[in-house]
């Protein structure tokens, strides 16, 4: 036989016997007396223990983000609310970069119809508990202003990271 002819037929040889040897293995362990643990008897006195403890689970906190989105001129992003409303509202970060990046802004519409916005080197807002949040909308703005002629559109970046609790 040819040489490299050998290693494979051994080395096909041990392969088949590794897994009809680990096949076997685990019909062994499959097949074999399954064991009950005797049944123990509990009273009263053993059941209520001193040491129990309730959890209640936290609200999911859910986030709005954007890292170094692109645009060019003037553009809208509105975000999506898992809920109806969005409450205890967290703004980590806001940042934006373009000419006249500072025209940037993030518009809030509350649930009483009253808007706020949040202008771009904001970091760790925290709206008050009570306020509902209907719609979040993050605007870049990044365009090179002239008097006599039209505006003239430039590209710039945002990034964002906002945090609420959903509310029905």
């Amino acid at each position: 036989m040819l040489p490299h002819v050998k290693s494979f037929a051994v080395g096909a040889l041990l392969t088949l016997a590794l897994v009809s040897g680990l096949w076997g293995l685990q019909q062994r362990e499959t097949a074999g007396p399954s064991v009950q643990p005797p049944a123990v008897e509990t009273t009263p006195s053993q059941v209520a223990t001193p040491n129990i403890m309730t959890v209640t689970p936290l609200p999911t906190l859910r986030v709005l983000y954007g890292q170094s989105v692109p645009f060019e001129g003037s553009a809208a992003f509105p975000q999506a609310i898992a809920s109806r409303f969005a409450q205890n509202l967290h703004i980590v970060s806001f940042q934006a970069t373009g000419e006249h990046a500072e025209k940037s802004l993030i518009k809030i519409v509350w649930e009483n119809g009253q808007t706020d916005t949040v202008s771009p080197g904001t970091t760790n807002l925290v709206f008050p508990p009570g306020r509902r949040a209907v719609e979040i909308t993050v605007t870049g703005y990044s365009m090179h202003e002239r008097k006599l002629f039209k505006d003239s559109r430039r590209p710039g970046t945002l990034s964002w990271e906002i945090q609420y609790e959903a509310g029905e």
